[in-house]
């Protein structure tokens, strides 16, 4: 076997490493948490039980705050808009008291929330 079997033989023996030790890696650099909670459902027509305890493990990817809101937005004027949005791209629109703005969800969907005034009144837009 030559130099670039042993390399391809190394990098494949590492991703089944990967693979095996997962679930545990991602545990250790995501710092996950996780709580078990008790769910009762309803037991299987029949069975003569009125309900099931099912354990269920919740696992907490982002804690408090992992994805940071916008606080302080900030504008382009209708023309620069234009020219850096595509013709068809969506928009969550507000308008309040002649006050008008338009949230791209693109923009959204990487912070989820923008607190703003819009026409004296302060909104929270959630995406």
């Amino acid at each position: 076997m030559g130099k670039s079997g042993y390399i391809i033989a190394l990098m494949l023996g590492g991703l089944a490493l990967a693979v095996v030790f997962m679930p545990q890696i991602r545990r250790t650099f995501l710092n996950l948490r996780s709580e078990t909670v008790t769910v009762n459902l309803p037991a299987a027509p029949g069975s003569g039980l009125g309900t099931v305890a099912v354990d269920l493990k919740i696992i907490t990817i982002l804690g408090k705050d992992g994805i940071p809101a916008i606080l302080d937005p900030q504008f382009l004027s209708p023309e620069n808009a234009s020219a850096q949005m595509q013709a068809n791209e969506r928009v969550i629109g507000l308008s309040i008291d002649g006050d008008h703005r338009a949230y791209p969800l693109n923009m959204l969907s990487r912070h989820e929330i923008v607190n703003d005034t819009v026409g004296g009144v302060p909104v929270a837009v959630t995406w």
